[in-house]
């Protein structure tokens, strides 16, 4: 599994492109909660194209249109991996309780999560 290391920010620009599917600057810009730079979000998501690599630039006119190369899911599995290997010492049963116990968990949330326990047991 690749390892995807995205800081808080770089999510935020993600989450954005990921739920437009692929974005100008100016889309992003009005698509954040909150006011930013234009240059500063511009500068972040040549970072994620270049250095990063979970973003493709596409020309398109006089702008360039950005596209996620990676899901969200790939991300947050590689992201979960980090937080299990370094603050868990590779713990699964030490990961799920700690994302179990900071959540109100719904009964369908259970009834789900039993299934796929059941579902790893018949495998």
């Amino acid at each position: 599994m690749k390892d995807y290391r995205l800081t808080p920010y770089e999510l935020e620009l993600m989450d954005v492109i990921w739920d437009l599917g692929e974005a100008s600057v100016q889309d992003v810009c009005d698509a954040l909660p909150r006011d930013l730079a234009y240059t500063t979000v511009m500068t972040t998501l040549s970072l994620l194209v270049q250095k990063k690599k979970v973003l493709k630039r596409v020309k398109n006119g006089r702008a360039y249109i950005y596209q996620p190369v990676v899901s969200r899911e790939e991300v947050s599995r590689s992201m979960l991996g980090q937080i299990k290997q370094v603050l868990l010492k590779n713990s699964l049963p030490s990961l799920m309780l700690n994302l179990l116990e900071e959540e109100n968990i719904s009964a369908d949330d259970i009834s789900a999560l039993k299934e796929a326990i059941r579902k790893l047991e018949n495998q």
